[in-house]
């Protein structure tokens, strides 16, 4: 049942009304655009708070700095600092979300429920449900806080532009990092990768950024070490691939509403990101930058 819309005599009914207006607009469904301002918020109340330094933004989220915003439920965090450990993880983010700020959100320090997110047989964080109320609307959100991912050479200052306007500076991964660790996931997952929003992230990232190929190149042997990952060309592992899942793809990028910013064929999205990643994984890069309007790797400038 859709909940009543609110009034806007209160900091929670302008902005409710706000983001209803907003999604129409663009043509989506209000629940996403209250769900995404309820991430901003949490992530604001983060940065209002003393843990700050122990939390560095990566994933969905962070994807709005690189002008692509995609529909997300969850705020992926790497964290540093204190321990890899469900009660400490959970006591900070009680914390965090009894911080007030002016958004109209209110968040429910007792619905903090958090639980080890297990990779294979590896314990490699804590992943933590929250829920949040603006005005009419209640939003389950989920946190994953991850330990031990490589950040090279270090985290960054990232400005997050914010669905109502203004902006939310806070630590996040640099752009080099952020492709990296899709690329080894990539190649990790091979021609069986149903993770969509990685091959669109990559190219939405090559359009925006420009990228030294030494810092990509760091970037990928860092996430492959961790990993103990084999680096091989992308175009060698997933070049079958379109004809396997060209239907799943089509089905994906409708349900996500993405027909105006993605090509209907797999193939050209992966072409585009072959032509990105290819020469950085066959260390063709060292003294290049990507260049996104020409979609080319260049000689540095001297």
């Amino acid at each position: 049942m859709t909940p009543p819309v609110p009034p806007r005599d209160s900091p929670a009914g302008r902005a409710y009304n706000d983001l209803r207006n907003l999604a129409q607009r663009h043509q989506r469904d209000p629940a996403e655009y209250i769900t995404l301002y309820a991430l901003e918020g949490l992530l604001a109340r983060i940065a209002a708070s003393e843990f700050s330094p122990d939390f560095v933004l990566k994933g969905g989220v962070l994807m709005a700095a690189f002008a692509s915003r995609r529909p997300t439920r969850d705020v992926d965090l790497a964290a540093s600092g204190f321990p890899n450990d469900v009660p400490e993880v959970e006591q900070r983010i009680r914390e965090i979300a009894a911080i007030t700020i002016v958004d109209g959100l209110e968040f429910d320090s007792n619905s903090v429920r958090g639980e080890p997110i297990r990779d294979e047989a590896n314990y490699t964080g804590v992943r933590v449900k929250v829920v949040a109320q603006l005005a009419t609307a209640k939003v389950a959100l989920h946190v994953d806080i991850n330990f031990g991912d490589p950040i090279w050479p270090a985290p960054t200052e990232t400005e997050l532009p914010l669905l109502l306007g203004g902006t939310l500076r806070l630590t996040g991964y640099p752009d080099h990092m952020v492709l990296a660790e899709k690329i080894v996931t990539a190649i990790e997952r091979g021609e069986l990768n149903t993770r969509w929003r990685d091959f669109t992230d990559i190219v939405a990232i090559a359009r925006t950024r420009r990228i030294r190929g030494s810092d990509l190149r760091q970037g990928i042997d860092a996430v492959a070490s961790h990993r103990n990952v084999e680096i091989e060309p992308l175009e060698s592992l997933l070049g079958a691939m379109p004809e396997l899942v060209q239907l799943k793809w089509e089905n994906w990028r409708k349900r996500q509403r993405l027909e105006s910013t993605t090509p209907e064929s797999f193939r050209e999205l992966l072409t585009s990101c072959f032509a990105f990643a290819d020469p950085a994984l066959a260390s063709r890069v060292e003294h290049l930058q990507w260049d996104p309007v020409a979609q080319r790797w260049r000689d540095l400038p001297s």
